[in-house]
């Protein structure tokens, strides 16, 4: 069930929200994850984002929610976005979980929660 917050996001942020929880599951912000989220709004999205915002938003969420709220973006993607867009934002996801070279167990459990909601296999 997604919140009325989630449903206001546009398409950027919430592609953006669903890569910086990937950056933030494992509980550090690693400098090569943020350069992997920044290309992908540079070459994807030309929406308007309140980075400062939105970040602030993710780092102040508690870490039981950030789950919870990664599951939220995720279908709010999948109804805002094509089939062609969601194969382009789960390379990125990737991206990011490997960016440190090493996907954490917490990355490793988003990536599982993104890949059943969109049935990927």
């Amino acid at each position: 069930m997604t919140t009325q917050f989630i449903t206001k996001l546009n398409k950027t942020e919430v592609g953006f929200h669903l890569l910086m929880s990937l950056c933030i599951v494992d509980g550090s912000v690693n400098h090569a994850e943020s350069e992997v989220i920044l290309e992908f709004l540079e070459k994807n999205f030309k929406g308007s984002i309140d980075i400062i915002k939105e970040q602030a938003f993710l780092l102040a969420l508690p870490a039981e929610e950030l789950k919870y709220h990664f599951i939220e973006v995720v279908e709010q993607f999948y109804k805002l976005s094509s089939v062609e867009e969601r194969n382009n934002i789960t390379s990125f996801a990737m991206k990011v979980a490997m960016a440190d070279t090493q996907m954490q167990s917490s990355e490793n459990a988003l990536i599982n929660a993104l890949y059943d909601a969109w049935g990927i296999e």
